[in-house]
C-alpha cells in the first residue's frame, strides 16, 4: 500500500482529473506547479482542454487554508478566501474586457461540485497555457540572449503600462510571475492575486502596507513607510519591482536582496529601530554600490551604462524621486512606463542587430 497524501484526503479539490466542466473544457491531468509559481500551496492546478486548444486550470484549494489556519473559523477561512477568489477573477474578467495583450489571459472561470466531500464546491479559473514562468528560460551569462531579455523586459513594460491604464496595480512582480508564450517569443504578466484597483476593494490591502512578496519589497515599506497617496504609492512601487526585476534578469538577484547584501548590517531594515529618513543616506550609498555590480557584469559597455541608468530610474531608495528625469520633471503621472517601454525596445534593436554605437 503506497503513501496517502493526507492533503488529497476528502479534498474536492484534487478530484477534478476527468471532469467535463462547464464550456466542453475535459480535465486531463493534475500539473505539479513550480516552488513559487502561479498556483502552489493554495491552489491545485491542471492541464485542462476544450477539444481546440489546450489551457491550465487553477483550482482554490479550501483545506490547504484550513490546514494553515488550524483553529481559525471555517467559516471565516471561507469568506475570506471566497473573497480573494472572487477579487482575483474581477481583475482579470476586467483586464479581458480591456485587450491588455501583455497580461496573462482568463478564458473560462466557473465552480464545479464534487459529490462526496466535505466542501464539495470547487471554483476555478482557465488561463491561457504557458510555456513555463521565466525561471525556465532565464541564463545569467550576460553575452548570451541579450536581445530576448531585453525583448522580454519590454514586453513586462508594456503589460504594467496596460495594467495601470486601467487603474490596477501589479503589486508582485516577480521572476515567477512572468511567462512566457509562443516558444518564449512574448512575454505576459501573470497571477494578479495581490494587485490593487483603484474601483474594486482588495480584500488583503488592509493598512496599505505592501501585498506582494516582502523579499521583492520597495525599501520604504521594509522601513514602515507607506505614501498616503494610493496612486503614487501603487505606480512607484510596480516601477520599482520592474526595476528589481531588471537586476534579476542580468544578475540572478533581485534589487532588495542586493541593497541588503550591500548596506552595513546596523542600518539593514531587520536591525533598524529609527526611521526611514535618517537611513536614508545609507540606503542610496548601498543602492549605487548594487547598481554598479549589476553593471560589473555586463561586458557591453553601452549596454551596462544603460541598464544602470534603467535601474536607477526604476528603484532609486526614495519613491518621490523614481521615474524618467523628464517624467518627474513634466506635469502627470512621473511614474509612466512610456519612456522606459521606449528604451528598452531600442536597446532590444540595437541587441538583435548587434549596433551599439
Amino acid at each position: 500500500m503506497g503513501i496517502v497524501n493526507t492533503a488529497m484526503i476528502d479534498n474536492a479539490a484534487y478530484a477534478l482529473e476527468g471532469k467535463l466542466l462547464k464550456n466542453k473544457w475535459k480535465v486531463k491531468k493534475r500539473i505539479e506547479p513550480k516552488a513559487g509559481g502561479t498556483g502552489g500551496f493554495f491552489s491545485v492546478c491542471y492541464l485542462v482542454s476544450d477539444g481546440d486548444r489546450e489551457a491550465f486550470l487553477k483550482a482554490i484549494n479550501f483545506k490547504a487554508f484550513f490546514q494553515l489556519f488550524s483553529g481559525r473559523s471555517i467559516i471565516e477561512i471561507l469568506s475570506e478566501q471566497t473573497n480573494a477568489f472572487k477579487f482575483e477573477k474581477e481583475l482579470l474578467l476586467r483586464c479581458k474586457s480591456k485587450n491588455l495583450t501583455k497580461v496573462s489571459t482568463i478564458l473560462d472561470e466557473g465552480e464545479e461540485l464534487v459529490a462526496g466531500f466535505t466542501i464539495a464546491n470547487v471554483p476555478y479559473l482557465i488561463f491561457e497555457l504557458a510555456d513555463g514562468d521565466l525561471r525556465s528560460r532565464i541564463t545569467f551569462n550576460n553575452d548570451v540572449e541579450l536581445a530576448w531579455k531585453l525583448s522580454s523586459l519590454h514586453n513586462v513594460s508594456i503589460g504594467l503600462k496596460q495594467l495601470h491604464g486601467i487603474d490596477i496595480g501589479h503589486q508582485d512582480l516577480k521572476p515567477s510571475n512572468v511567462l512566457l508564450y509562443e516558444s518564449g517569443i512574448t512575454s505576459k504578466i501573470g497571477d494578479l492575486g495581490r494587485s490593487l484597483c483603484e474601483h474594486i476593494d482588495a480584500p488583503h490591502e488592509g493598512d496599505g502596507n505592501f501585498t506582494g512578496d516582502f523579499s521583492y519589497a520597495p525599501p520604504e515599506f521594509l522601513y514602515r513607510f507607506i505614501e498616503q497617496d494610493w496612486s503614487k504609492k501603487i505606480r512607484a512601487t510596480d516601477l520599482y519591482l520592474f526595476g528589481s526585476l531588471v537586476a534579476f534578469y542580468f544578475t540572478g538577484m533581485n534589487m532588495t536582496a542586493l541593497i541588503g547584501k550591500n548596506i552595513d548590517r546596523q542600518f539593514r531594515w531587520d536591525k533598524w529601530g529609527g526611521s526611514f529618513d535618517d537611513v536614508k543616506d545609507y540606503l542610496v550609498d548601498a543602492f549605487y554600490k548594487s547598481i554598479n555590480e549589476i553593471k560589473a557584469g555586463i561586458s557591453n559597455t553601452v549596454l551596462s551604462d544603460e541598464i544602470g541608468k534603467i535601474i536607477e530610474m526604476c528603484c532609486f531608495p526614495y519613491p518621490e524621486k523614481r521615474g524618467h528625469p523628464k517624467s518627474i520633471k513634466q506635469k502627470g503621472n512621473q511614474y509612466d512606463f512610456e519612456r522606459i517601454t521606449a528604451k528598452l525596445d531600442l536597446l532590444r534593436k540595437k541587441a538583435e542587430m548587434n549596433v551599439w554605437h
